[in-house]
């Protein structure tokens, strides 16, 4: 795979060809541009990519700030992504609901295809796979 150096519009790209699809279309394309992983802020959405190379490309945050719940809600965390998946929820309101139910970031590991969804404290973690398409 040709090494390609991670950029915002590199990103934004892969953002606008997964528009109106499911997440592991964005997951798609993200690799196709060489990213191994990325780390979401739930906070503020602030967003760190990783390229299969170690490159780092930090987007900060777009939306509004919030504070995260101290208490971990697994059924909440399991709801508020099975109501994203099912298209009931925008990406903004997931962000929150997961924050209230206590996810402070989440990791999508492209590689192990997988999402890790963290608590306050590395103890409290939950985590899903992402399908290939």
């Amino acid at each position: 795979m040709e090494m390609i150096e991670l950029t915002d519009e590199l990103i934004h790209s892969a953002e606008q060809r997964s528009a109106g699809q499911p997440y592991p279309h964005f997951v798609k394309n993200l690799k196709a541009i060489g990213v191994d992983n990325y780390e979401v802020k739930v906070k503020n959405h602030k967003r760190t990519y990783t390229s299969v190379n170690g490159d780092k490309l930090i987007i900060p945050g777009d939306l509004p700030e919030f504070e995260c719940a101290e208490a971990f809600k697994l059924d909440e965390v399991k709801a508020a992504i099975k109501r994203t998946q099912d298209g009931l929820t925008d990406y903004p309101t997931f962000l929150r609901e997961i924050g209230e139910a206590g996810i402070h970031t989440y990791v999508a590991d492209l590689t192990g295809m997988k999402v890790i969804y963290q608590g306050p404290n590395s103890e409290y973690e939950y985590e899903e796979a992402i399908p290939e398409v």
